[in-house]
C-alpha cells in the first residue's frame, strides 16, 4: 500500500504542475495585455479561473489519467513510462501553445480563441504569409513556451524518478482500482466543471469577474473545448410571434421621398482603424491629418461602432445587416449559404456596376466567396494588382499607396453609376510600412500609429488623384473602419469604447454635411446608403436608416454575452438575465453597475425586452434561412 501511495502521490503531483502551468500561462496572458486587462482584475480571476483550467485538464489530460492510473502490472516497465510521459507532453503542449497563441492574438480579438479559429486561419493563405511576422513580434511568447514546455517535462521525470517500483498483488491492485476509479470520476466531474446541474459553458465566466475581466477567468484550451463540443446555434424562444414583432422587426421597408440619385459610390473599409486614432474626434489628437481635413466638410458619425471585432466580420453586418451575434464568424459558419439581402445585389438591380478592391491574398478572410454570395460583380485580390510580383515578399499584401493609386485608375475606367469597396491593409499587424516612407512617418506610441500615418497619406494621394476625374462629384465616399484596435485611453477600453470607430460620408458637390450624434452602426450602412441614393427596398436586416429613424442603437456579442447601448443606457445580457446596466455614455468607463439599484427601472426592462427580441430573431432566422425579403418573392 505505501508504494502504491508512493505512485499515487507521483500522480498527484504530475497534475498539479498542470494547474501550476495553466496559472503560469493566466499570469502571462495578463501581462502581455495588462494596458486592456489592468482595471478590472483581481487576484480572484486568477482564484476563480482555476475552476475553468479543471475542465480543460480533464479534457486533454483524460488519456494520461486512464493510462497512468489503470490498475496493471509492470508500471515501472520503459515502454510504459515513455508512452505515459508522450501523452502527457502532448496534453501539455498543446496547452501552453493555445494559452501563449492568445497572449499575442488577444490584442487583436479581444477575447479568449475559440473553435472558428481554426476554420479562420484555414480560409485563404493567411497563417502562412503572416506567420514569420507573428515569429517575429512576439518571439518572447514562443521562447517563452518553449521554457514552459521544456521546464515542465524536466519536472515530470524528476517526479517520475522517485516513483519505486511495485510489485504487484491483490492488495496492490485493490489500491491502485481504488485510484483509477476515484481518478476517473474525477475526470467526469472535470467535463463537466462541478457537480452543478449544467456542465461549466464559457458564458458562465460572467459570474466571477468583469466584463473586461472574463478573458483572465477563462483559459483558451477551454473556450475552444466548449465551442466545439457547442451547438454553433441554439433554438432561443423568449416570445410567441406576435409579441416578438411587437418588440423587435428586422423587416425593413426604405422608401425615400426623392427620386434615384445615380450617384456612384465608394465604401472604404479601413483596416483596424479605432476612433482613438482620429482626430477629428479627440480634440486634433490623432494621426489622421488628411481624414481630420476631409471631415470638416463631411456628414460625420460621432458615436459609430463597429459590430464585431475582426476583420472577418466587418462585410456580413456592413452589406447584409447581420452582426456578429454567433461565436464562428458568418462568412465561415454554417449560414454562409443562407439567402441575404445585401447592398451590391440590391444596387446590381438599380444599374450599379459592383466591385470590390482588397490588396491581401486572394481568399483572405472569405471575402471573396462572401463578396459573391452578396452579388459584387467583380472582385480584385493581390492577384489581380498588375505587378503584385513586385510584393510578393510582403507578409500581408500590396501597400496602401501603390494599391490606392492603382484603384484610382481602375475607377475611372467603370461606367457610371459604379460601387465599389476599397477595403486598406497596411494598417495590419505586423505594421510594416513601404521602405521608401520608414523615415517620413514617425512611430507613435503605439506600432499601430505608424502605419495610421502611412494609410492617411494614402488617402490623401487618393484623392488628390481622383478629384481630376468627371465621376468625382457625383460620387459619394463612405468611411469605416472593419474594427477598432489597440487602445490607450481607458474610454476606448471598454467593452463598447473598444468598438468606436471612424464614420462619416464625404459628398464632394457639398451637399451633404454636418454631424450626426445618434447611435450608428456598421448595419446601418446599407439602409441609410439606400436611403440617401433613393432607392426603394425591401430588405432584411438588423440596421436602420440613421437619417429617418428617431432613435438608434448599438448591438454586439463578446462570445460571453450581448451587450446593447440605447437611450443613453448599456445593457449586458447573458443569453438568461441581465448582468449590467450603466449610464452610457455618462459613465463611459462601464464603472457603476447599477443592476441592483435599478432593478425594476423601466428603461432596463424595455432594452431587456429588445435585446432578447434581437437574439430570437437573429438565431430563428439563421437558422431557418429567412434573412432575406427578396427570396421570398
Amino acid at each position: 500500500m505505501k508504494n502504491s501511495l508512493t505512485y499515487l502521490v507521483a500522480f498527484v503531483q504530475k497534475i498539479s504542475l498542470v494547474f501550476f502551468i495553466y496559472t503560469i500561462c493566466r499570469l502571462i496572458f495578463f501581462l502581455a495585455n495588462y494596458t486592456s486587462l489592468k482595471e478590472d482584475t483581481t487576484i480572484q480571476e486568477f482564484f476563480y479561473g482555476i475552476r475553468f483550467d479543471f475542465v480543460a485538464i480533464a479534457f486533454l489530460f483524460s488519456p494520461f489519467v486512464l493510462l497512468a492510473l489503470l490498475p496493471i502490472p509492470n508500471k515501472e516497465n520503459s515502454i510504459y513510462k515513455i508512452a505515459t510521459r508522450i501523452i502527457f507532453n502532448i496534453a501539455n503542449i498543446l496547452s501552453i501553445s493555445a494559452n501563449l497563441m492568445d497572449s499575442g492574438y488577444f490584442i487583436f480579438s479581444q477575447k479568449r480563441s475559440t473553435a472558428d479559429i481554426f476554420e479562420f486561419l484555414g480560409t485563404g493563405n493567411d497563417l502562412f504569409s503572416l506567420l514569420p511576422s507573428y515569429l517575429i513580434d512576439y518571439w518572447y511568447l514562443f521562447a517563452t513556451a518553449l521554457v514552459l514546455i521544456i521546464g515542465s517535462d524536466y519536472l515530470y521525470k524528476k517526479i517520475d524518478s522517485k516513483v519505486v517500483n511495485i510489485p504487484f498483488s491483490v492488495k496492490t491492485f485493490s489500491s491502485q482500482l481504488i485510484f483509477f476509479l476515484i481518478g476517473i470520476s474525477l475526470t467526469f466531474i472535470g467535463f463537466r466543471g462541478g457537480l452543478q446541474l449544467k456542465p461549466l459553458d464559457i458564458i458562465n465566466a460572467a459570474n466571477y469577474g468583469s466584463a473586461k475581466s472574463i478573458p483572465v477567468v477563462l483559459n483558451t484550451p477551454f473556450s475552444i473545448i466548449k465551442t466545439v463540443l457547442n451547438e454553433p446555434l441554439i433554438e432561443t424562444t423568449y416570445f410567441d410571434d406576435k409579441t416578438l414583432f411587437s418588440l423587435y422587426n428586422p423587416e425593413l421597408k426604405i422608401a425615400p421621398n426623392h427620386n434615384p440619385t445615380k450617384q456612384n459610390v465608394v465604401i472604404f473599409i479601413l483596416e483596424s482603424f479605432a476612433k482613438e486614432y482620429v482626430g477629428f474626434y479627440n480634440h486634433g489628437k490623432g494621426y489622421t491629418p488628411f481624414l481630420d481635413s476631409l471631415m470638416q466638410s463631411s456628414y460625420v458619425f460621432t458615436n459609430a461602432y463597429s459590430n464585431g471585432t475582426r476583420s472577418i466580420e466587418s462585410l456580413p453586418s456592413i452589406y447584409a445587416g447581420i452582426p456578429p451575434l454567433i461565436t464562428t464568424p458568418y462568412v465561415i459558419s454554417n449560414f454562409s449559404a443562407n439567402q441575404i439581402d445585401a447592398l451590391p445585389s440590391v444596387l446590381n438591380k438599380n444599374g450599379y456596376n459592383t466591385s470590390f478592391y482588397h490588396g491581401g491574398e486572394n481568399g483572405t478572410m472569405g471575402f471573396d466567396n462572401f463578396c459573391a454570395t452578396a452579388g459584387v460583380s467583380n472582385y480584385y485580390g493581390k492577384n489581380e494588382y498588375p505587378d503584385y510580383g513586385k510584393y510578393e515578399n510582403e507578409s500581408w499584401g500590396i501597400p496602401d499607396e501603390p494599391y490606392l493609386q492603382y484603384v484610382s485608375s481602375e475607377l475611372n475606367k467603370k461606367n457610371s453609376p459604379f460601387f465599389s469597396t476599397i477595403f486598406t491593409l497596411s494598417s495590419h499587424h505586423p505594421y510594416t510600412v513601404p521602405i521608401e516612407y520608414k523615415s517620413i512617418f514617425k512611430d507613435g506610441e503605439l506600432p499601430i500609429h505608424k502605419t495610421i500615418r502611412y494609410t492617411d497619406f494614402a488617402l490623401k494621394q487618393f484623392f488628390e488623384k481622383v478629384k481630376k476625374f468627371k465621376w468625382y462629384s457625383n460620387t459619394l465616399f463612405i468611411f469605416t473602419s472593419d474594427h477598432s484596435s489597440e487602445a490607450l485611453s481607458p474610454i476606448y477600453s471598454t467593452v463598447i469604447g473598444r468598438n468606436a470607430i471612424p464614420m462619416f460620408i464625404f459628398d464632394p458637390s457639398g451637399k451633404l454635411k454636418g454631424t450626426n450624434q445618434k447611435y450608428a452602426q456598421h448595419t446601418d450602412i446599407t439602409p441609410t446608403l439606400l436611403h440617401i441614393l433613393g432607392i426603394k427596398a425591401s430588405l432584411f436586416s438588423f440596421g436602420n436608416d440613421i437619417l429617418s429613424t428617431e432613435k438608434n442603437y448599438f448591438v454586439g456579442y463578446t462570445g460571453t454575452y450581448f451587450y446593447l447601448a440605447e437611450n443613453n443606457k448599456a445593457l449586458y445580457f447573458d443569453g438568461k438575465i441581465t448582468t449590467g446596466f450603466f449610464d452610457y455614455p455618462a459613465d463611459s468607463l462601464l464603472k457603476n453597475n447599477l443592476i441592483y439599484s435599478h432593478q425594476n427601472d423601466s428603461t432596463k426592462l424595455k432594452m431587456e425586452m429588445k435585446i432578447k427580441a434581437i437574439i430570437q430573431q437573429y438565431y430563428q432566422r439563421l437558422k431557418s434561412n429567412t434573412t432575406s425579403l427578396t427570396a421570398k418573392k
